[in-house]
């Protein structure tokens, strides 16, 4: 049974988005690394070993990241046509953008109770753009010329991701991240979480870019 759009905040897709929620899960955090140093000095002292923390939840926490930019939200803009460096959008209210293909990192529907419905949006570099067109168009187009992987948000919603533009794959850390994602997918532009497995996640990857 699909959600109602007017209840599926953003932060449910996996996108970290919430200044409250991102304060308090930033404390737990920072808290645990405290708490094993504390453990690890007491078990020193008294002879004892603890083997180190997974690699995956070290060095990996990112900030959730805000588009600087949003176009066509109330305006959404309409695909005037694909250039060799990236898609053409007429906005309404302020005339054409180019998105080049080398900066775009995620694709979905739009389904956030504050978005255009029957929208799509892109992300790219750290803006976000809603275009009145079919999701199922958009992808078509634009993986004609840069590799996307689809991935599942924790909300259920179909994500889809530039396969060059991810950097980081980890395992989702328990009180930080949403209680039904099993990975968090690092750009240098945004975090997405998934329900993949990371182990996944990597070959489809890895399939993504063997085969571009």
């Amino acid at each position: 049974m699909r959600v109602p759009r007017s209840t599926v905040p953003s932060s449910l897709a996996g996108e970290g988005q919430g200044e409250g929620a991102f304060r308090t899960q930033l404390a737990r955090f920072c808290l645990a690394p405290l708490v094993r140093v504390a453990i690890l000095a007491v078990l020193a002292g008294g002879g004892g070993s603890v083997a180190p923390a997974p690699a995956e939840a070290q060095g990996t926490f990112q900030r959730p990241h805000r588009p600087t930019i949003i176009l066509g939200r109330r305006h959404p803009g309409r695909i005037a046509g694909i250039a060799a460096d990236g898609v053409i959008v007429d906005l309404r209210d302020g005339g054409k953008q180019v998105v080049q293909f080398s900066e775009i990192w995620r694709i979905r529907r739009a389904f956030a109770s504050d978005e255009p419905a029957g929208t799509a949006v892109v992300d790219f570099a750290n803006n976000r753009l809603f275009v009145a067109t079919p999701l199922a168009n958009l992808i078509a187009d634009i993986g004609k010329n840069i590799a996307v992987v689809q991935f599942t948000a924790p909300n259920g919603e179909t994500i889809y991701m530039a396969a060059n533009k991810i950097t980081d794959i980890f395992n989702s850390l328990p009180g930080l991240h949403n209680p039904l994602s099993k990975t968090v997918i690092g750009t240098r532009d945004g975090t997405q979480q998934v329900l993949e497995l990371a182990d996944d996640v990597k070959r489809i990857v890895a399939a993504a870019r063997t085969a571009q």
